[in-house]
């Protein structure tokens, strides 16, 4: 085997075997060949993990790294320890990516030395529909010194930056490359304790640290969003999983000296994930807790001292009004309106579905 000039981190726990093979197969015939794939296996059922073995049988270029399940943060800081090649770039196992995904990113780290990080634009693909999804203004821009804030700020929350994209943000790990000697120089992994947001906060260390970061507008991903997702699954105890990720980003904010945008930014992301553990737990159709049970514990949650001081300081300048609205119900603890609302969207997209 040559030795490889990009390594692919696939990171798998559970993912649907036709889109685990589409993705595999998007990186198999890619134009650069001197690559290898790395697929992690978190942990996963024996039927998934001999699928992984049965790619690694099939190409010399694929390898299988085996771990117990402990998240996705992990799987991605084994594939960095165990990469070869000079460069890194991450691939969900349910996405697949352009035949020339790989050779983009190689030859842009060679064309520009001085650079750690690339950024490519990415496709959404939900529904049945491709959407293009640009995370910057323009075909091309190199961000360093306090540009770089742009890209954090964006990563935060979207609405804080001067650009804000349809749906995806810097903040994702995929559609980007790294310099794997640099990522390990610097000891920027990404966090084990977060099972959700990791990417975020691993990107707002990575960008901060980072002397010159490339933003390229190609669309080389496809984002598969699918209503399957963790962010849709119901998961008892969401609220904790994702206060975690606020703390991380105030802890960054505060060891860098950010400037009150960023606080802003922090305040309104708190919302935003208060706003899906609401989604995902507390007034989700699966919650098997009655009513009066999961209207008390929201209403304790909203009542909790960070919540109100993140209402205090929220910027809504730039958010959508239905957004507003609901912002407001939380504001004022409009329990049984809040119930009501997420009743009404559900009926909203179940006579979509029927239509």
């Amino acid at each position: 085997m040559i030795e490889p000039q990009m390594s692919v981190v696939v990171p798998v726990y559970s993912v649907e075997k036709e889109y685990f093979e589409e993705c595999i197969l998007s990186l198999k015939q890619q134009t650069l060949e001197a690559i290898e794939i790395i697929i992690v296996a978190d942990g996963v059922k024996k039927e998934i993990l001999d699928l992984c073995k049965s790619f690694e049988g099939q190409d010399e270029r694929i390898r299988v790294v085996e771990q117990e399940n402990q998240g996705v943060a992990v799987a991605r800081n084994n594939g960095i320890l165990n990469a070869k090649a000079p460069y890194i770039t991450f691939v969900d196992a349910d996405d697949w990516v352009e035949p020339e995904f790989c050779a983009f990113f190689y030859d842009n780290f060679k064309n520009n030395p001085d650079v750690q990080i690339i950024s490519s634009a990415a496709y959404i693909n939900k529904n049945d529909e491709e959407i293009e999804n640009p995370f910057w203004n323009g075909e091309k821009k190199y961000f360093t010194g306090k540009e770089k804030e742009e890209m954090e700020l964006q990563a935060i929350f979207k609405e804080a930056a001067s650009y804000v994209p349809r749906f995806a943000t810097f903040g994702t790990t995929w559609a980007k490359a790294y310099d794997v000697e640099w990522l390990r120089k610097q000891n920027i992994i990404y966090e084990p304790e977060l099972r959700r947001g990791q990417d975020t906060v691993f990107n707002l260390h990575a960008f901060e640290t980072a002397e010159k970061v490339l933003y390229v507008k190609r669309f080389l991903y496809h984002y598969r969003m699918n209503s399957g997702s963790t962010v849709n699954k119901y998961t008892e105890g969401t609220i904790d999983i994702l206060e975690r990720i606020s703390r991380y980003i105030l802890k960054f904010i505060k060891e860098h000296g950010k400037d009150e945008r960023f606080y802003q930014a922090y305040n309104n992301k708190s919302i935003q994930l208060l706003s899906q553990s609401i989604n995902s737990d507390y007034a989700h159709k699966n919650n098997p807790k009655n009513y009066l049970t999961r209207r008390k514990e929201l209403k304790t949650v909203l009542r909790r001292k960070c919540y109100r001081d993140n209402f205090k300081n929220i910027n809504t300048e730039n958010i959508p009004v239905t957004r507003k609205l609901y912002w407001s119900l939380m504001k004022y603890r409009m329990v049984d309106l809040i119930y009501l609302a997420h009743w009404v969207y559900r009926k909203k997209i179940i006579r979509r579905k029927v239509l």
